[in-house]
């Protein structure tokens, strides 16, 4: 019985011990949890990223689109022709993309970083042109940083605004400088809506039809070959802003720098032409009309004048391409340089809180003259293109758009199987989008 009470005795007072021994401990609780907020200054979708003061907003779109081409076949000849069968008569495809937004509120001004993946499942040629099936592709649409007014990165070309501001068309070709770039550019702000912008731009990204080999041009000469940058482009722009809308004045400088396979060339046609380097330039306006009594309502013009930068004319988005410059065909040879004006309209607003509509329209332009480059004749061909469409807003995020455009190229002088010819053509296209935006 002693013993038993002993034993209870010493349990009891262990027990009391821990208990006291416990009560010293500092007691400890769960990790604070942060809580994602949202970040109300750059407006709507950006949120605060924990444990920082950056802003970041995430977003992204799906494109399902569904197209038809028909017409004419604008190829070298002297008729206009009807689509082959190597030519697409109908076609789909299906874009997704993705964006990241990320900003701060800094003592010396803004600071920014935006980037932007597209991935096709399987991209359409433009205007329903011929060609193999690709697979799947990825491309960078816009990667760049900005502070202040530094601009440094891949982003649009300070040349014009009208195709990184609007451009309203959903596939219809216009022309206008409508390229993303490597580029380093500052903005300065005066005060009173008035800006001017500087920006260096890679000349790789400025170059028309940059051919790696040698070819036949359509006017019937030797494909002039791009030699490695030397120097980049400068672009500058004067910009006003204001209430009823805005307008621009810019220009570019470009050099054409030939490659090494140029001179064995033209020595095999008898005049050996030294690898040189030739500058050529670009000037264009923007003026943009707001319209009040439509929500988004607007019309804006944009026009461009090129010698040897027919790049800066949108020449990229033709049905026929077209080079800065090319040998001519001839004895004496001689490069000739493309020049050539290009101008887009756009007239567009929304006509119900779910219903928007643009019209669009659009010329280009572009010579070879035969007097400067010593060649036999005068190269040309100019484009037309006109295109209306209509996006309905089915739910907030879901629309569905539809778009019809025709376009007329008229070439005149383009050389086929050893003759010089004049072709016509027009071709039309239409189609459904339908899109999320989340």
């Amino acid at each position: 019985m002693m013993i038993k009470s002993l034993l209870l005795g010493a349990a009891a007072g262990i027990a009391a011990l821990g208990a006291a021994q416990a009560a010293d401990l500092p007691m400890t609780k769960g990790e604070a949890v942060e809580y994602v907020k949202v970040c109300s200054t750059f407006g709507p979708g950006f949120f605060y990223i924990p444990g920082s003061d950056t802003c970041l907003k995430i977003g992204g779109e799906i494109r399902a689109d569904y197209r038809a081409f028909g017409g004419d076949t604008p190829v070298n000849v002297g008729k206009s022709q009807s689509f082959s069968r190597n030519d697409n008569r109908s076609a789909f495809n299906t874009q997704g993309r993705i964006w990241f937004d990320a900003r701060t509120q800094t003592d010396w001004g803004l600071l920014r970083s935006y980037f932007q993946i597209n991935a096709d499942s399987h991209p359409i040629s433009a205007q329903g042109r011929g060609g193999t099936y690709n697979g799947n592709t990825f491309s960078i649409d816009k990667a760049f940083i900005q502070f202040g007014g530094l601009t440094a990165g891949y982003a649009h070309s300070f040349f014009g605004f009208y195709d990184n501001e609007y451009g309203d068309t959903i596939w219809a070709p216009y022309y206008a400088e409508s390229s993303t770039v490597n580029l380093l550019a500052y903005t300065a702000q005066f005060g009173g809506g008035f800006s001017a912008t500087l920006s260096i731009e890679d000349g790789r990204d400025h170059r028309a039809n940059a051919f790696d080999g040698l070819g036949v041009s359509p006017a019937g000469g030797f494909v002039y070959i791009q030699g490695g940058q030397q120097v980049p482009d400068v672009v500058g722009q004067l910009r006003y802003d204001a209430d009823w809308g805005a307008l621009a004045v810019q220009a570019a400088a470009h050099q054409n720098r030939s490659g090494e396979g140029t001179s064995t060339v033209a020595t095999s046609l008898g005049d050996p032409i030294v690898n040189s380097s030739k500058y050529g330039f670009a000037v264009g306006a923007t003026g943009l009309i707001k319209l009040p009594f439509i929500d988004g309502g607007h019309f804006i013009v944009e026009g461009q004048y090129a010698d040897a930068a027919t790049q800066y004319l949108g020449a990229g988005n033709t049905w026929l391409g077209a080079t800065d410059r090319f040998i001519a065909n001839t004895i004496p040879t001689r490069v000739n340089s493309g020049k050539g004006w290009s101008i887009v309209g756009e007239l567009g607003g929304n006509i119900t809180p779910v219903l928007n509509a643009n019209l669009v329209g659009s010329y280009i332009d572009i010579k070879y003259d035969a007097a400067r480059g010593g060649g036999a004749v005068d190269y040309s061909m100019n484009e037309l293109t006109f295109a209306g469409n209509l996006t309905y807003t089915i739910v907030k995020g879901l629309s569905v758009a539809g778009e019809v455009s025709y376009t007329r190229v008229d070439q005149q002088n383009g050389f086929f199987n050893g003759t010089f010819h004049d072709a016509k053509a027009n071709t039309w296209e239409g189609g459904i989008r339908i899109k999320r935006t989340f």
